[in-house]
């Protein structure tokens, strides 16, 4: 039988897969370079740029702030998270965490949620974080239930100091 395809076919094929293999390489790293810079840039982001984020862009940037500090982080989802945002773990404990991202206070409804989903999740802890701050009635209720309240001027202090270590991206 006649071979109807010359010998530099099988050159040409050779350098066919090798260059659709360096592309899927590049691909990948393409992809794992943007994951790290938008890590990068969201935790070196300030009060400003957080009051700009959506309420989901704020979620994931509280994880990547938790993640600094050695927590697993794990999100809730969208709908039907009864109130908590991310599950924050560290050793043995496990800690709600409501993210507000707001330009009025937080109201006791917040508080609410947080205490509600710590049964429901099974957490030692419930913290409420907002870029704003929050009503009286949500600081009674908050401190009556154990929950902790991170407001504006708290979650600055724990940007600054993120700013001034090493990222750790495990």
């Amino acid at each position: 039988m006649m071979n109807i395809f010359p010998e530099s076919w099988n050159t040409i094929s050779r350098w066919l897969i090798i260059i659709s293999v360096g592309i899927i390489i590049l691909t990948i790293i393409v992809s794992f370079l943007e994951v790290f810079i938008r890590r990068r840039r969201l935790l070196r982001s300030g009060m400003v740029d957080v009051d700009r984020m959506s309420g989901t862009e704020f979620e994931h940037f509280l994880g990547l702030v938790f993640r600094q500090y050695g927590y697993q982080i794990e999100h809730t989802g969208k709908s039907g998270d009864y109130g908590a945002d991310l599950i924050i773990k560290k050793d043995q404990s496990r800690t709600v965490i409501q993210a507000k991202r707001y330009t009025k206070n937080v109201g006791v409804k917040a508080i609410q949620e947080a205490v509600a989903a710590k049964k429901v999740y099974n957490c030692q802890g419930a913290i409420v974080i907002t870029n704003s701050h929050y009503t009286k009635q949500a600081q009674v209720l908050a401190k009556a239930n154990d929950v902790v309240l991170w407001d504006r001027e708290r979650l600055l202090k724990v940007m600054l100091m993120i700013k001034h270590q090493p990222t750790n991206q495990s």
